[in-house]
């Protein structure tokens, strides 16, 4: 291949992208790094590209006001590049027109139906992705679709009309970051032999997949059904007799068999790659597809959307030539600038939700009044003469908020906070307020006005809430208040409302005005405590709040401290009670991803995540460190990658549901030359861990897994390897995580095979030329699979896991150096699977020894389970066992004892040689359970 290769640069200004690939100097490297940058790494460092720019007409100088980006450009200005290279895909901008379609063909009839469409969304959900399917005529076959919440949707016609038509949605919703690139199928049993129909939805990663994940549960029918033929042809993209939105993504390939799997036979076919790159019309699968409306093939490939940092200007020697080094990092840079912590996620998430006021009462340690949150009134304490002034900045009502207002002992006063006039807040409003005391302490009262004008023909209507530790209830009053006449009831007692512990709890009344009566409700850490409606009363929306306490020695109960914060007003658009008691402890058992997600959006940023919900960790009380730490927490906890999205300016997370039991997304075989220098396996311990303790913050004792046989266990050896001990903290949710991320740990650190670090691929070679599309595909997180490597590493495949790479592009090299980890750790077993749903046992060996050529085979076993044989079992043959680093393919097994005879097949990887009696005997592929 030609080098340099095909680069493109474009800036963003003036509100669009613009090219500047002319003055990307070719003569020098760029360089793009991403991921992490060795295996022991934590997280991710921000992904980077270095590039220079000629400068000599001083364009790219922010200072040059004669340049033409003057203003235009500057710190963080964004910039994305990449490459013209490999195969086109279809460019679908989700505008009403644009698609493929091929017209109706005699072979487009189904039966039982196969649907697979590979893509990339911009946005997981209400799109219209393929389908067969006229209105005229009452021509309805199928169409794909995304719903609105992300299930993927099925419907279909038994006959053609609308009256007829049956849609299913998948029981999970599809969780993928947007503009992953991933493989949809559903697959229609049209009769299940039990007088239904089955739906089933997968996802994978291409069309041609023979190992898919299924999302969700089967969805089964009550009758048989059928799929009518008609004369529609296929679009994909945009179903013009359907109302969802057209598809806004990239398109790949598709495929429509009628019948099942292997069972079924190819209806129809695209690819793109079959395509040349602009083309409006192209052959693939037999049919003519047609390029519609704005959709476009492109190869187009972002390597990466980040922002430049700095410009910093430079020249050579001799002063003629100008150029600037820049370097376009990703948004995670910006993300983890400075060093200050992030606001707890109470704070944060009151911000989020935009409060019509709020009072933190987290000010510093000499402070005097409560700043307001939205630059309102300050909050204003008024002490009773002699009484010692609050205590600022120092006590926390619980681990992970700031510290807040100390009201101290053997004081009185009050502290008064005036709220904006909100029209929005008349029609329904809330007030929260959180607060700490000791078991003989005192909450005091919280004084509630409204907008009254304190006449008889406009009363004043107030409302006191108070908690009396003496009698251990909470209690609301309402005041009605006039020029000359004014009333009050007792309209709620709360009985035990077990506030006076010491810790935080979290009070929110909530007023809902009608025409002529106003419904109140009185919540309690996020639980609704009672409820009433004041008859004839109608309240106006909130004046000013107060909080007055009385903690003198007079009253013998009054001996703490209470603590005070987070005073806030709402609106009808405000989060509900529980949303605000989930965020004030933390948000704990808040799934990983959506942790990242909600973090993100608090932030200001988008990130979105793969791997579906129910796959997630659960992740502990959030505490309070810089935004990326907290969001890379999560990740870690959930065994997962975050990362800058390669093509945008957004964070995505790749959970560890996502790694288990992948294809391999490149096969690379060594004997080829596919792999260039440096290559440097390693066979060591440095991802040795045979003893570990994992401890949940906050958590009691930590739970600890050892390894305590096998060749990697904490034997000394020649037993075993010797102990290798660590200890770690996480964020997870109840103790009982700790044992199986403990466990977790164990399982990745006894790895026992050669670590393949450094993976370098040379992509001028015209080898690995002609993989270029897989190859550019490869991302964090993907497998590859290295193939008859030499015989002094083993003579078996090996799989590895990306988890960062460099990649130089330039006049002498175009080079990707994939950074990898070990990847058998993440096979795990699966139900119903063909490749991974066999269990070992717990221990077998040879009854005798066997010579090279030998192919029946006697094996004990010595744990309780044995093999299944091959008379009850007929299906289950034939499956491959490792005995002394030979593998066997075992195509019968007799017996139903412990001891039991296989009928091999020899040398499957390759090795043949004698086996003494006693010799090991497992299966050659084992699975692990995933997390």
């Amino acid at each position: 291949m030609a080098l340099p290769p095909r680069l493109w640069a474009e800036l963003f200004f003036d509100g669009t992208w613009n090219p500047v690939t002319r003055d990307l100097r070719k003569t020098s490297t760029v360089t793009f790094t991403r991921g992490l940058s060795a295996e022991s790494s934590s997280a991710a460092a921000p992904t980077v590209c270095e590039c220079v720019l000629d400068n000599r007409s001083f364009t790219y100088a922010p200072r040059n006001p004669e340049s033409d980006l003057y203003g235009k450009i500057g710190r963080n200005t964004p910039m994305r590049l990449g490459y013209y290279a490999g195969s086109p895909w279809a460019e679908m901008p989700g505008t009403a027109g644009n698609s493929l379609t091929t017209p109706d063909a005699a072979g487009l009839a189904v039966t039982d139906l196969d649907l697979r469409i590979e893509l990339a969304l911009e946005d997981w959900s209400q799109q219209k992705l393929a389908g067969r399917y006229e209105v005229t005529g009452d021509n309805r076959s199928w169409g794909l679709m995304m719903g609105g919440t992300g299930q993927v949707s099925l419907l279909w016609s038994p006959n053609g009309t609308l009256a007829s038509r049956i849609q299913e949605f998948s029981t999970e919703p599809l969780k993928a970051y947007n503009g992953q690139r991933l493989t949809l199928r559903v697959t229609l049993d049209v009769n299940n032999g039990a007088g239904g129909y089955e739906v089933r939805f997968y996802t994978g990663r291409t069309v041609d997949d023979e190992e898919w994940n299924l999302l969700g549960e089967p969805v089964v029918g009550a009758a048989t059904t059928a799929v009518f033929d008609g004369t529609a042809g296929i679009e994909l993209g945009d179903i013009a007799d359907l109302l969802d939105d057209t598809m806004n993504g990239k398109l790949f390939a598709f495929k429509l068999l009628s019948g099942i799997g292997t069972a079924g036979t190819v209806a129809a076919s695209m690819r793109t790659s079959d395509a040349g790159a602009g083309v409006r019309s192209f052959t693939s699968g037999g049919a003519t597809w047609t390029v519609n409306g704005g959709a476009a093939l492109t190869n187009k490939h972002t390597r990466i959307s980040g922002e430049v940092p700095e410009w910093p200007p430079s020249r050579d020697i001799s002063g003629n030539d100008s150029y600037v080094s820049v370097a376009p990092t990703g948004i995670t840079r910006r993300m983890d600038a400075g060093n200050k912590p992030e606001d707890s996620a109470l704070l944060r998430f009151i911000r989020a939700d935009n409060p019509i006021e709020c009072w933190p009462l987290t000010d510093g340690l000499t402070s005097t009044r409560g700043k307001s949150l939205v630059g309102g009134k300050d909050m204003v304490p008024v002490l009773t003469s002699g009484s010692v002034p609050p205590e600022w900045g120092v006590n926390e009502m619980t681990p992970g908020i700031e510290p807040v207002i100390a009201l101290k002992k053997e004081t009185r006063g009050t502290i008064t906070g005036r709220v904006p006039n909100s029209t929005s807040a008349a029609s329904l409003w809330s007030v929260d307020y959180f607060f700490a005391t000791a078991a003989q302490g005192d909450c005091g009262t919280f004084s509630i006005y409204d907008r009254g004008a304190n006449t008889d023909a406009d009363n004043l209507v107030y409302f006191q809430i108070g908690c009396d530790q003496g009698s251990d209830d909470l209690t609301v009053f309402r005041f009605s208040q006039g020029e000359t006449s004014s009333s009050f009831a007792l309209i709620s007692t709360v009985t035990s409302p077990g506030v006076f512990d010491g810790l935080m709890h979290h009070i929110r009344f909530t007023m809902d005005p009608g025409g002529s009566d106003s419904v109140w409700a009185i919540y309690i850490d996020g639980v609704q405590a009672d409820t009433g409606t004041l008859a004839g009363i109608v309240v106006k929306a909130v004046s000013q709040v107060s909080f007055s306490w009385s903690l003198t020695t007079s009253d013998p109960i009054q001996k703490a401290d209470t603590l005070l914060g987070y005073v806030t007003y709402w609106d009808s658009n405000g989060p509900t009670a529980a949303e605000m008691w989930q965020a004030a402890t933390g948000f704990p058992g808040e799934a990983a991803g959506a942790r990242i997600e909600r973090l993100a959006a608090e932030g200001g940023y988008t990130a979105t995540v793969a791997g579906e919900s129910v796959h997630q960790e659960l992740v502990g009380v959030q505490t309070r460190q810089k935004l990326l730490a907290l969001m890379n927490e999560a990740a870690r906890t959930n065994f997962g990658y975050l990362l800058d999205a390669r093509d945008r300016a957004e964070v995505i997370h790749h959970g560890h549901s996502t790694l288990w039991n992948q294809p391999p997304a490149v096969t690379l075989d060594f004997s080829a030359g596919l792999i260039s220098s440096p290559f440097a396996p390693r066979d060591d311990d440095k991802l040795t861990e045979n003893d570990v303790s994992v401890r949940r913050r906050f958590g009691q004792v930590p739970a600890r897994q050892v390894l305590e046989s096998g060749a990697l266990s904490v034997l000394e050896p020649p037993d075993g390897v010797g102990r290798y001990d660590n200890e770690y903290t996480y964020s997870l949710y109840t103790d009982g995580q700790a044992a199986g991320t403990a466990a977790m740990l164990v399982h990745l650190g006894t790895y026992d095979g050669v670590r393949y670090s450094r993976i370098t691929l040379d992509l001028a070679n015209p080898r690995v030329a002609q993989m270029i599309d897989p190859i550019l595909r490869l991302d964090v997180g993907d497998k590859v699979r290295l193939t008859r490597l030499p015989k002094d590493h083993g003579p078996d495949d090996v799989d590895v896991l990306v988890v960062g790479y460099t990649e130089e592009a330039g006049p002498d090299r175009w080079r990707l150096v994939l950074n990898c980890v070990p990847a058998e750790p993440w096979t795990a077993f699966t139900l119903d699977s063909d490749t991974y749903s066999r269990l070992d046992t717990a221990g077998c060996e040879l009854t005798s020894g066997i010579t090279a050529t030998a192919t029946s085979v006697a094996v004990t076993t010595t744990a309780l389970r044995r093999w299944i044989d091959s008379a009850t079992y007929p299906t289950h043959f034939p499956f491959d066992i490792r005995v002394g680093g030979e593998v066997m393919r075992v195509t019968a097994c007799a017996g139903t004892t412990l001891s039991q005879t296989f009928t091999v097949t020899r040398s499957v990887n390759g090795v043949r040689k004698a086996h003494d009696a006693g010799e090991g005997v497992a299966l050659a592929h084992p699975v692990y359970l995933s997390l």
